[in-house]
């Protein structure tokens, strides 16, 4: 089971990653939009922020983590080749597909949230795509 081990690390890295990043925009936000400003007051301090970002970053990322390293661990007992730079090019194929699905509608949509959800699919799919895979490999086979 060391695929879902790997989905757990590489979904607490991007929890890691997306912290600061979701703090400060939310904290930058609250100018611009009046619901922002209800739910993060002009006196709380960037680090309450982040506390709250990152624990709910840390549950929704390391689940998806889990889920996707019972789908590696499924998908590695077909034996998938090689293939698209990783060791399971099927695996990594769903993930791209489901990066595109999810990331480029939104993306399309709103154009001020383009550059931020290009750079965060980006991320999901190398970290979840490519990292997984071989770092599942180090585990016990």
């Amino acid at each position: 089971m060391a695929e879902v081990m790997a989905g757990f690390v590489c979904g607490y890295a991007l929890a890691l990653i997306a912290t600061p990043v979701a703090a400060i925009a939310m904290v930058r936000a609250r100018v611009r939009s009046a619901t922002v400003e209800q739910v993060v007051p002009s006196g709380t301090p960037i680090v309450a922020v982040a506390v709250l970002i990152h624990t709910f970053a840390f549950i929704v990322l390391t689940a998806v983590g889990l889920l996707l390293g019972l789908l590696l661990f499924g998908l590695e007992d077909g034996r998938s080749a090689n293939g698209l730079g990783s060791p399971n090019w099927l695996f990594t194929a769903i993930i791209l597909a489901m990066t595109a699905i999810a990331f480029i509608p939104p993306a399309a949509l709103v154009q001020r949230w383009r550059t931020p959800l290009l750079v965060s699919a980006l991320l999901f799919a190398v970290c979840f795509g490519w990292a997984m895979p071989y770092l599942s490999l180090l585990g016990p086979q």
